[in-house]
């Protein structure tokens, strides 16, 4: 018998069908997957803000990434100010992209803010303070691009016109936990016709900012702290406008030299946690006043932080250990958060029979302005607080020791509307004082170059040049800085603030090698 050739078995068996069978699954499962992957607009804050991202979950949940001309609030508090911020930054593009009839385009660069812009209970910011450094550092902006608000632009302060200043704010999340990203973004802003040329404000100090400034500095881009005060925060292209804790330190211990030799037996209370600007107040501390605390100490749970370890805000210790001692200077290296705390742990020690005035000293920027709800508590108690400060704005407004750069900065802070109420922190003197720094150095390469728009590396080499004939008129003194100060400001005034205040004649203020 001849046999046929064999029938084709349906399509869908078989080898083929496999293959058929195995596609449609995949096809099926891969759309499955994107209908169930959240697009990228799901994640962005806001319509029309692609560099700003949801991140975290619940009460973590933060927008983190980059501002320039739409503007985001991230708390209501910073509304108004974010808001004008993105309107000079679109009025400095228009001014490129479509000038008035008859002028030519005018170049613009952009200076970025990296700072939290979110607040928790735990967070070292608190949102007035973030609030008033965006203050500063739009103020620095308007000087700069001689905005329309200032009433004399002729006498902001700032040489040259150009380039003009776009601010990017870039908003690392409340703890900083999220600079790797927002720091990759901004790297991305150093090529094209606008770049960017330099990053200010850093946020405060902790290791995260230590790892930010090394990661931009392998970026090539220079970093200018507005309020970075921890002598262990160092990184090659990191400069700072405020002084070290070592200089704080060394402005107390000029002022308490005149105390009486009974008077000098001295406390020191420290927060035991892994934050560089406290772990280096309190070295600052041992060195320049060892004869004072000698072995003296006890330490506090601090409560800022991600992840506070142990009993924040006990102060028991501290006040049994003061009261024992009759210990009438309290040596204070924590966050400003936790000072009012201590202030009102320390006004109960008439229980255990310590009766003497007592003085917390402390550096910082910010921390009496924080410890302002505790005023009664100060009077009645008698505590008196003397902070070294980068900033007395109380005092410089009424003319006492005032900066040369100050009155011109005051005048256009008043200008565009700001309170002096919002000077007190001095957040908003410092975060000015960081931006005008690189807007000085973006002005020199421009007016030796003639180029447009310099490049990081440029203004990188500027900034160490920034002395003698270059020196910054800055709001809070007179700063320069060159490639042996470690980043740190020369002759930069460090006031002290006393509060209550006291009576009697000022003396000058140290100022810093």
């Amino acid at each position: 018998m001849t046999h046929g050739p064999d029938a084709l078995p349906p399509w869908w068996k078989g080898w083929r069908g496999i293959g058929v069978l195995a596609l449609v699954v995949a096809l099926v499962a891969g759309g499955t997957v994107w209908l169930l992957r959240p697009s990228d607009e799901d994640h962005r804050c806001a319509s029309g803000t692609p560099d700003l991202q949801w991140t975290g979950s619940g009460a973590d949940r933060e927008c983190v990434g980059l501002m320039d001309e739409t503007a985001y609030p991230f708390d209501p508090k910073l509304k108004d100010i974010t808001e004008r911020i993105a309107a000079e930054n679109r009025r400095v593009r228009d001014q490129f992209e479509k000038p008035a009839e008859g002028r030519t385009p005018v170049p613009y660069v952009k200076i970025a803010v990296l700072t939290p812009l979110t607040e928790s209970d735990t967070s070292a910011l608190p949102i007035e303070e973030i609030r008033s450094g965006l203050e500063g550092a739009f103020t620095a902006q308007c000087r700069a691009n001689a905005c329309p608000a200032l009433s004399v632009a002729a006498a902001t302060g700032v040489q040259g016109r150009t380039p003009q200043i776009q601010l990017v704010l870039a908003s690392e999340g409340r703890n900083q936990t999220y600079w790797p990203t927002v720091v990759d973004r901004l790297a991305g802003l150093t090529d094209g016709p606008h770049p960017l040329v330099a990053v200010a404000g850093m946020g405060v100090s902790i290791p995260e900012t230590q790892s930010a400034a090394d990661e931009l500095g392998k970026r090539r881009i220079p970093s200018i702290g507005a309020v970075l005060t921890a002598t262990d925060i160092a990184s090659e292209r990191l400069f700072k406008v405020s002084p070290s804790n070592t200089d704080y330190a060394k402005a107390l211990r000029r002022r308490l030299e005149r105390l009486p030799a009974d008077q000098r037996r001295g406390y020191l209370v420290f927060d035991s946690r892994d934050d560089n600007f406290v772990r280096t107040m309190r070295k600052a501390y041992d060195d320049v006043f060892a004869d004072f605390i000698d072995k003296r100490r006890v330490s506090f749970v601090g409560t800022t932080g991600r992840h506070p370890e142990g009993v924040p805000r006990l102060f028991f210790n501290a006040l049994n250990n003061i009261c024992l001692t009759k210990a009438q200077l309290v040596f204070y290296a924590g966050r400003g958060r936790d000072l009012s705390d201590l202030v009102r742990a320390l006004s109960t020690r008439g229980q255990c029979g310590h009766d003497k005035p007592i003085t917390i000293v402390t550096g910082s920027t910010g921390a009496v302005q924080q410890a302002q709800e505790v005023m009664k508590l100060l009077k009645g108690s008698d505590i008196t607080i003397q902070e070294a400060s980068a900033t007395d704005s109380e005092g410089w407004i009424r003319g006492v020791q005032a900066p040369e750069g100050f009155p011109a900065f005051h005048r256009s802070f008043g200008d565009l509307k700001f309170s002096d109420q919002e000077l007190t922190d001095g957040y908003a003197i410092m975060n000015h004082d960081a931006v005008l720094t690189a807007v000085w150095a973006t002005r020199i390469v421009t007016g030796q170059t003639g180029r447009e728009t310099p490049d990081v590396q440029d203004v990188f080499h500027q900034i160490t040049n920034l002395h003698d004939a270059g020196t910054v008129p800055a709001a809070s003194g007179k700063l320069s800085f060159d490639d042996a100060s470690q980043g740190w400001p020369h002759n930069k005034p460090v006031p002290i603030i006393q509060v209550p205040a006291g009576s009697g004649t000022q003396e000058p203020p140290y100022y810093t090698p």
